[in-house]
C-alpha cells in the first residue's frame, strides 16, 4: 500500500486542482524555488495527521491568495488515494476505500473561522463524506516527517521530545518490566543504602530532613527521600542521551563524546539513521509509514548525500509498508539516483504541476540520461529555462552573448512599450548546459516528442538546443607545383578532403545528424533545437561580421615569436569589420576557424579569453548606468555594438527565458 495520488486545491501557492503522482517507494521532488515542494509535503503532514504538524491550526496564510491580494481561495481542499491495498489493508481501511479498494482520503477547511478564530478540518475516508469514518484507522499509518536544517542535537538529547525515546519505547514494545525492574533496584539501593556505598547520599538526605523539622517543626513540616531517578518506563527511556565517538566499532565507554561537539552534518545523520531504526522495527508490523524529509542535503557534503541517497533507495526498497517523499536542490542527489524516482516539480499559472520522469517516453536514451545526468546536467531540473550546448566553449561564451541579445530584445521593447526580459541568463534562471556533442535527442526527449519517442508528459520548462551545421567536407583532386595531377598507385587522380567554407549568400546542407529532429523538436510546447546555418559556431560569428574582436583575440594569444600570425591578424584588425566582398570576410573568418582550433591556442582558451574581453565591455557600460534609469536605452544601444550575434543564438536566447503567467 502506497500514496499513489494527492490532489491539492486552494492551499499556499495551489489556487487550482494540483494532481501529484508519486511511485511506490522513494521519491524525489526536484524543482527550483517556489515551485511548490514544501506545500506538497505540508499537504500531506496535514492530512495524514503527522505528530508535529497535526496540533497546529490552519491560518489565513495558508489559505492561496494572489500577489494582488484581489483574490482568496473560500477553502482549503487536500484530496489522497492510497493504491495496491494487501487484503489485510483492505479488511483495515475498509471505511476508506472505494469500489475498487483503493482508499480514498479527505480534508477540506472552509475559509470561515469560527468566533474564536480557528478553522475547522473535515476529515472524511471514501468516496463519499457520508461514509462511516473510523478515526482509530489513522493509528495504522506512521507519518514522519524530517525537516529542513533541523536541530538535530535537539531530538538527540534526553527529554520529551527525544527521537531515541522514540525509537526505544518501539524496541521495548510490550518488554518494558526488565528495564523498569533493574532501574528500580538501582534505586532501592540507593534509598535503603544497606550495603553502606551511599552514605554521602544518606547524610545528605537526613540533613536536609533535619533543617524541615526545624524550620517548619513536626506537625506542618514535610520529609524527602533522594533517588536516582523516576522509575517509570516512560521516564527511563525519555533519560537515556546518545553519544557519539568520531570512528566507527570503537567500543571503550570513555572515548565516547557528548553530541553538542559534533558537527551539524553528522548529527543530522545520527538523527536520520535513529528514525531508519525506527522504520525496521516496523517493517513486521502492519503499519503504513510514510517518511517525508526536506532538503536531506542540509549539511551534508557531496560523498555523504550520495551515500545517503542510494542507502534511502535500498531501505525503501526492503521494507515493503515504506514510502519515502524528500525534497531536494541539490543536483549531487538528483543525479545520483534513477530518473524512474525523480518527480519535477513546477509552479504554473497558480497551480502545482508534477511531471514524473519515470512516465515520460524517454525511449532507448532512458539508460543514456541516467548514466550522463551528472552534477552539471542535472542543474536543468532546478532551472527556469534551459540552453543545451555542444561543447565548452559554447557554455562559455554564451551568456556573455546573451546579455547582447537580451539588451537588443529589452531596446526594442522599451521603445514599443512592451513587457522586457530579464537582462542576463543568471537574473532570468536560466541554465547553459554542455552536452558534450552532437546527442540533443537523449536530452530534448524530456521536453518534446524526437527520436521516436511520443506522450504528453514533458517536463515543463522552456528548452533550446544550438547545434552546428556541419557540413560535408568537400573532396578535391591533387596537383603538384608545376599544375600536373598527382595520381595514386592505382595511376588514378589522388584527392583528398578539405573542409568546407560556406558563404552566407551560398549556404550549404549540413551533416550533423541532430539536425534531422529539428521539424519535430519545433512543433512542441517546451523544446526547440537552432542551428548554425554555414558550418560551426566560431566559424558562423566570423562571418556575422565580427573579425576584429576574434582576431585581436588571437594576436594576443598566439606566441609574440610567431610575426607571420600577428601581421596577419592586424591585417584583418585594420578592416574595421567592413567588407565589400563576401569573399574576403570568407577568407578572414577562415583563417580565424583554422586558428582558434590549434595547438598554440585551442578552443577553449580562444572561448575563454573572447567571453573575458566582452564581459569586460559589458561591464564598463553597466558602471554608467544611473539609479532613476534615464538612461537605459543609451546602456541598451552600447551594449548591442559590441558584437554581432548570429541569429541562431539570438533565437535560442529569446526562447530560453520563461513568461511571466
Amino acid at each position: 500500500m502506497y500514496i499513489s495520488e494527492l490532489n491539492i486545491t486552494g492551499y499556499k501557492n495551489a489556487k487550482e486542482s494540483s494532481l501529484i503522482k508519486f511511485n511506490k517507494g522513494l521519491n524525489v521532488l526536484v524543482g527550483e524555488n517556489g515551485s511548490g515542494k514544501t506545500t506538497i509535503i505540508n499537504a500531506l503532514r496535514l492530512i495524514l495527521k503527522e505528530n508535529e504538524f497535526s496540533y497546529m491550526n490552519i491560518s489565513e496564510d495558508d489559505f492561496f491568495i494572489s500577489l494582488d491580494k484581489q483574490y482568496s481561495s473560500e477553502k482549503i481542499k487536500i484530496d489522497l488515494i492510497f493504491d495496491v491495498l494487501t487484503p489485510d489493508e483492505e479488511v483495515t481501511f475498509l471505511s476508506w476505500c472505494d469500489a475498487e479498494f483503493r482508499a480514498q482520503l479527505h480534508l477540506e477547511v472552509n475559509a470561515n473561522p469560527n468566533i474564536k478564530g480557528y478553522y475547522k478540518k473535515e476529515v472524511w475516508g471514501g468516496k463519499s463524506r457520508a461514509s462511516i469514518f473510523e478515526e482509530e484507522t489513522f493509528e495504522c499509518i506512521d507519518c514522519i516527517f524530517l525537516p529542513p536544517l533541523r536541530d538535530a542535537e535537539e531530538k538527540l538529547v534526553n527529554g520529551k521530545k527525544s527521537r531515541l525515546a522514540q525509537l526505544l519505547k518501539k524496541q521495548y514494545g510490550d518488554n518494558k518490566e526488565t528495564l523498569v525492574k533493574s532501574i528500580k533496584g538501582f534505586n532501592d539501593l540507593i534509598t535503603s543504602n544497606t550495603d553502606g556505598n551511599y552514605n554521602e547520599i544518606e547524610a545528605a538526605k537526613k540533613n536536609i530532613n533535619t533543617k524541615l523539622i526545624e524550620t517548619l517543626g513536626h506537625r506542618l513540616g514535610q520529609s524527602v527521600n533522594l533517588q536516582f531517578a523516576d522509575t517509570t518506563f516512560n521516564k527511563v527511556v525519555e533519560s537515556i542521551k546518545m553519544v557519539f565517538f568520531p570512528r566507527s566499532k570503537e567500543t571503550d565507554p570513555n572515548k565516547f563524546r557528548d553530541i553538542a561537539t559534533n558537527s551539524l552534518g553528522y548529527n543530522n545523520l545520527l538523527y536520520i539513521a535513529t528514525v531508519f531504526a525506527e522504520l525496521e522495527l516496523l517493517k513486521d508490523t502492519n503499519l503504513v509509514t510514510v517518511l517525508l524529509i526536506e532538503e536531506p542535503e542540509a549539511h551534508l557534503h557531496p560523498q555523504l548525500q550520495v551515500k545517503f541517497i542510494k542507502y534511502l533507495k535500498q531501505l525503501t526498497d526492503s521494507l515493503e509498508n515504506t514510502q519515502v517523499i524528500i525534497t531536494t536542490h541539490s543536483p549531487v542527489l538528483a543525479s545520483s539516483i534513477s530518473t524512474d524516482n525523480l518527480i519535477h516539480i513546477a509552479e504554473k499559472n497558480d497551480r502545482i504541476v508534477a511531471t514524473s520522469l519515470k512516465n515520460i517516453d524517454l525511449g532507448s536514451s532512458k539508460g543514456y540520461l541516467n548514466r550522463w545526468l551528472d552534477v552539471t546536467k542535472s542543474t536543468l531540473l532546478f532551472s527556469k529555462g534551459i540552453i543545451l550546448v555542444e561543447g565548452i566553449s559554447e557554455a562559455m561564451i554564451i551568456p556573455a552573448l546573451a546579455q547582447i541579445i537580451l539588451a537588443k530584445y529589452n531596446s526594442t521593447a522599451l521603445e514599443n512599450s512592451r513587457p522586457q526580459l530579464p537582462n542576463s541568463l543568471e537574473e532570468a534562471g536560466v541554465s547553459v548546459i554542455n552536452i558534450n556533442g552532437i546527442n540533443f535527442k537523449h536530452f530534448l526527449k524530456l521536453f518534446s516528442d524526437c527520436d521516436g519517442s511520443k506522450g504528453d508528459e514533458k517536463l515543463p520548462i522552456p528548452c533550446a538546443g544550438i547545434t552546428d551545421n556541419d557540413p560535408e567536407k568537400t573532396e578535391i583532386t591533387l596537383f603538384d607545383k608545376d599544375g600536373l595531377l598527382i595520381l595514386n598507385g592505382d595511376g588514378e587522380p589522388k584527392k583528398k578532403f578539405v573542409d568546407t567554407f560556406p558563404l552566407q549568400s551560398l549556404p550549404v546542407d549540413g551533416a550533423n545528424v541532430a539536425l534531422s529532429l529539428i521539424e519535430v523538436i519545433n512543433k512542441s510546447k517546451w523544446g526547440r533545437l537552432y542551428h548554425s546555418p554555414l558550418k560551426t559556431f566560431e566559424y558562423d560569428f566570423a562571418m556575422e561580421r565580427n573579425t576584429k574582436l576574434m582576431a585581436q583575440t588571437i594576436k594576443d594569444l598566439w606566441p609574440t615569436d610567431s610575426g607571420s600570425v600577428s601581421k596577419t591578424c592586424e591585417s584583418i584588425i585594420e578592416h574595421e569589420n567592413h567588407y565589400i566582398k563576401d569573399e574576403i570576410l570568407r577568407e578572414h573568418a577562415k583563417y580565424i576557424f583554422e586558428h582558434i582550433d590549434n595547438d598554440h591556442i585551442g578552443k577553449g582558451n580562444f572561448a575563454q579569453e573572447l567571453t573575458d574581453r566582452i564581459e569586460m565591455q559589458i561591464n564598463k557600460e553597466l558602471l554608467k548606468f544611473s539609479v532613476d534609469k534615464s538612461n537605459i536605452s543609451e546602456l541598451y544601444k552600447n551594449i548591442m555594438q559590441i558584437a554581432n550575434i548570429p541569429k541562431y543564438i539570438e533565437d535560442a536566447v529569446i526562447w530560453s527565458p520563461p513568461r511571466l503567467g
